[in-house]
């Protein structure tokens, strides 16, 4: 995922507060081989996001990547703008809903 490239979406369209190319974690399922995302966090001590799914937790498949890319690989991300920091959410396939909750430790 390259961070200079064009979105397919305008500036008008971006839901989130942070700007499209804020860094977010993500998995080398989700950016080269197409997997769904099906959980997201936004962390409560620094805020950041990550769009996970759900079948890895190795550091070696975990990337830093655009969340505007993230967003072009799937708008459905937009419904979670207002995820407030320390909650995630998670779906069981692509076509499900967003169900969110607060994490706890």
């Amino acid at each position: 995922m390259d961070e200079d490239h064009e979105h397919d979406f305008s500036e008008a369209q971006w839901p989130f507060d942070e700007p499209i190319d804020v860094g977010a974690l993500t998995t080398v399922n989700i950016a080269e081989a197409g997997d769904p995302i099906l959980l997201v966090t936004h962390d409560a001590d620094d805020g950041c996001w990550q769009i996970l799914c759900g079948k890895t937790n190795d550091l070696e498949d975990g990337l830093f990547v655009c969340l505007g890319c993230l967003f072009d690989l799937d708008p459905s991300l937009g419904e979670l703008a207002d995820l407030p920091k320390g909650w995630f959410a998670w779906r069981e396939s692509n076509m499900s809903p967003w169900q969110r909750k607060p994490r706890t430790t």
